[in-house]
């Protein structure tokens, strides 16, 4: 009789399927731990990156603020604002040869050049790479995967809006020209600004009008138009003018005018008070001329307000025919020290102002609503004008001494990239 053994090994199979179900289990949780670590690191770099971009646009915008006036200071300035901030848990570190750079952003084409003059913008490069002062970011789950860094880069450039130190701003925000200059005559240099900007906040394309070959000499000539042929010509022969610029507002647009005098009265000099009918030749004692119908002066007459004086036109304009000429100083103190001419924002009179070689008048002059026309020789015309629009004719020369000190720069930057 045949017996007939089977071996199944049906008691081997539940420890068989343990050991596959352990080995399952942990693959599928090595797959997780990658993915909520390769999750982690994802956000941690994401992070690390906003911080220093975070940084990179505070570190621009100080430098911006600072290139016009001193390109080595921008950068010290990006570097500090850099650090104020922080990125993975330390402080943001530039290194001043190769993450910060200075040079021209041109608006119109979008494109920044670095170390080329005028310099009106910054470009901050924040790093956390291989090589770059903080190092490469250090991953938290990468390294068991075997990768252990990151390389993370954010960029910015801001410019300088040219808001502050402009010798001459022409505020009219449409005129074709804003800025004239007729004829070159015997001084090819007909805007010649020590210190300051010229700036013509005309959005036209033809902001800008001359005849002959004359020059503006400033440090930067900063347009609110495209206006292409000033940069296709030799009109400003010392750089690139910066077309597309923000306007710059007016910075004596919260200036009160002054409180209405009782009548002059006579006598030699004239006295400061009102003068309902016009002002002329004279000498002046020295104080606020409340002005209505303006001032005219023909012949070789002259007007001398050297003593320090505010000649505030209500009404009327000035016209100067003949060798005429004014010769003034502003007050020294009080609400409008430093002013020598204020035309009222609501008086669109036009204004003529001549002078001769060797004569010097100081102080601002303040036409905002008004066409103003150069003519004559004048040494020195004042330490700023703001006009609706200029226009410099023949011979003269409008000569800006910029004194910062009345009008200090209002740093205004933005970023741009």
């Amino acid at each position: 009789m045949r017996h007939l053994t089977l071996v199944t090994g049906l008691g081997l199979r539940p420890h068989r399927r343990r050991a596959f179900a352990i080995v399952y289990i942990a693959t599928v949780l090595l797959i997780l731990v990658g993915v909520v670590g390769l999750a982690a690191d994802t956000a941690y770099v994401y992070l690390t990156g906003q911080r220093l971009q975070v940084a990179a646009d505070a570190a621009a915008l100080a430098g911006a603020q600072e290139v016009e006036y001193n390109s080595t200071q921008a950068v010290t300035n990006a570097i500090s604002a850099a650090a104020a901030n922080t990125a993975a848990g330390a402080a943001v570190q530039l290194n001043s040869a190769t993450d910060v750079q200075v040079g021209n952003y041109v608006r119109a084409t979008a494109t920044f050049t670095a170390n080329t003059a005028p310099y009106n913008a910054c470009k901050v490069t924040a790093n956390r790479t291989t090589g770059s002062l903080g190092g490469p970011l250090n991953l938290i789950f990468g390294p068991v995967f075997g990768i252990k860094t990151s390389n993370v880069s954010r960029t910015a450039v801001a410019m300088d809006a040219a808001g502050g130190g402009a010798g001459v701003i022409c505020l009219d925000p449409t005129a074709s020209p804003a800025l004239e200059l007729t004829g070159t005559g015997s001084n090819p240099n007909k805007v010649a600004i020590v210190d300051g900007d010229m700036v013509v906040d005309s959005n036209s394309s033809t902001a800008v009008q001359w005849t002959g070959h004359p020059y503006v000499v400033a440090a930067n000539f900063d347009i609110t138009g495209n206006d292409i042929a000033v940069n296709s010509s030799s009109v400003f022969p010392s750089g690139q003018a910066l077309l597309n610029q923000t306007p710059t507002p007016d910075p004596l647009a919260s200036l009160p005018p002054p409180t209405k005098p009782a009548a002059a009265g006579s006598g030699n000099p004239l006295p400061p008070g009102y003068y309902p009918n016009g002002l002329g030749a004279g000498t002046l004692a020295g104080g606020i001329y409340w002005i209505d119908n303006g001032i005219i002066l023909k012949g070789n007459s002259v007007l001398d307000a050297t003593a320090g004086c505010l000649l505030y036109l209500h009404t009327g304009g000035i016209s100067m025919v003949g060798n005429s000429t004014i010769v003034v100083a502003p007050l020294a103190s009080g609400t409008y020290a430093g002013i020598s001419f204020y035309q009222d924002r609501s008086n669109t009179s036009a204004v003529t102002l001549k002078g001769t070689t060797g004569q010097t008048s100081s102080g601002r002059l303040y036409f905002p609503a008004a066409p103003v026309t150069i003519q004559g020789t004048p040494n020195c015309f004042g330490t700023q004008l703001i006009c609706d629009t200029l226009n410099v004719q023949g011979d003269a020369q409008l000569n800006i001494d910029y004194n910062p000190s009345l009008n200090p720069p209002t740093h205004i930057a933005y970023l741009v990239q």
